[in-house]
């Protein structure tokens, strides 16, 4: 019953739909929890998507608890270098983000990277996962030049590991297209943007934050290279999905 609570779990996670999967990942916390006790690693896992719920929903503090709960049952239990450690590391990392704490952020991924490369032997789509989010931090701390290429190591191992139109890919070509905006290399922005928001429209809910970020920065795309009615069109998507959201 719990793995089945945590599979829909996951699948209104990958849809955008975070409170619901808060929902159904307390509901499977409270079987696991009950089973194999507090200490358990199922219950760490529980914890950590529970935290990651909370995460997309802003609520840093509940997020951060749970993930620190998680984090002390997992290397106690597995050790500093196993990639269950680097899943909570890379939640903790991603809320330092959010809270443009990027020197704390910049150090989770780092430790992140380094234990998938270890972990897999230097291919696994979870490395390029942990590149892409270290890439994140020098991206929101404008430092544009070196998020660029590692958002391009990202795509290169999804490239090996991944299926074209997966998630991971569509928001990494977001990235890359906002750091190429940055960079004001407006044709190649465009190329990625558009690459991202093409494969995230077909599987995610309007209103989806990077769906959101894709449509404001191919709007900007579009004013630098003077084409106003593609530009409106984004702008006009955007609002009519906030709206939705309300």
């Amino acid at each position: 019953m719990a793995e089945d609570l945590i599979n829909l779990g996951a699948i209104q996670q990958e849809k955008g739909h975070y409170t619901e999967a808060e929902k159904f990942h307390r509901q499977a916390l409270e079987i696991t929890a009950a089973f194999y006790g507090k200490d358990h690693p199922k219950t760490a896992s529980n914890l950590t998507l529970i935290g990651r719920a909370l995460l997309f929903q802003k609520r840093h503090d509940e997020a951060v608890d749970m993930l620190h709960r998680s984090l002390e049952v997992r290397e106690r239990v597995y050790g500093p270098l196993h990639p269950q450690v680097a899943s909570t590391l890379n939640e903790l990392g991603n809320i330092a983000l959010m809270r443009e704490q990027f020197g704390e952020a910049e150090a989770r991924y780092q430790r992140v990277v380094g234990i998938y490369r270890t972990a897999y032997s230097g291919k696994h789509y979870l490395i390029g996962l942990g590149l892409a989010n270290l890439a994140s931090a020098y991206m929101n701390r404008k430092d544009y030049t070196r998020a660029e290429p590692l958002f391009r190591e990202a795509l290169a191992m999804y490239a090996q590991t991944l299926p074209a139109g997966h998630l991971n890919v569509a928001i990494s070509r977001i990235k890359v297209g906002r750091t190429l905006l940055r960079q004001k290399r407006y044709a190649e922005a465009e190329t990625e943007a558009t690459s991202g928001y093409e494969i995230l429209s077909k599987q995610a809910s309007p209103s989806v934050s990077w769906l959101q970020s894709a449509r404001q920065d191919l709007a900007e795309v579009y004013d630098a290279l003077r084409q106003p009615e593609k530009a409106q069109k984004f702008r006009a998507e955007r609002e009519a999905a906030a709206k939705g959201k309300q």
